[in-house]
């Protein structure tokens, strides 16, 4: 994208990105490193996230070790898991969650769904169950040889 001044007012019109709505993820804001097919703002604060979310996209756990993430859903219904307690939570339009850093969730959907998402700060950082150094049951991959010998 051609950064424009920072002292004007910037703008990504929905024109723009519609074309890439078959992403589960359209980043339209964030310190984004990897290459994007459409247009972004890059701002190392935040991420902010379109997600298109049809049933069975449901996420892998992990969690994150210094970012916030807020989601607030636009259509459908979205599921989050707490991991380490089994707690199941549905969220419908209009529904705010929170999931601040640590705390490992796994997302589940049964409809289609639509939500906006903001990451505090900017990283795609992600603990999954192969890095992950804690000890849980719902665990979905073993640990490393090496870790096992080290603990």
């Amino acid at each position: 994208m051609n950064e424009p001044s920072p002292d004007s007012i910037r703008e990504i019109r929905r024109s723009e990105y519609e074309p890439f709505a078959a992403l589960k993820h359209l980043f339209l804001v964030g310190d984004l490193q990897r290459e994007n097919p459409h247009p972004f703002v890059r701002d190392s604060r935040l991420e902010l996230i379109l997600c298109y979310y049809q049933p069975g996209d449901d996420g892998l756990p992990h969690w994150h070790r210094d970012v916030t993430e807020y989601e607030v859903v636009v259509e459908g219904v979205v599921g989050h898991e707490d991991v380490a307690s089994g707690e199941i939570r549905w969220y419908g339009p209009g529904d705010l969650r929170v999931l601040p850093p640590g705390v490992c969730s796994r997302r589940m959907i049964q409809v289609p769904a639509r939500t906006v998402a903001i990451k505090v700060p900017s990283t795609s950082e992600k603990v999954f169950c192969d890095g992950c150094p804690r000890t849980c049951a719902a665990r979905l991959e073993p640990f490393l040889e090496e870790e096992c010998v080290s603990q």
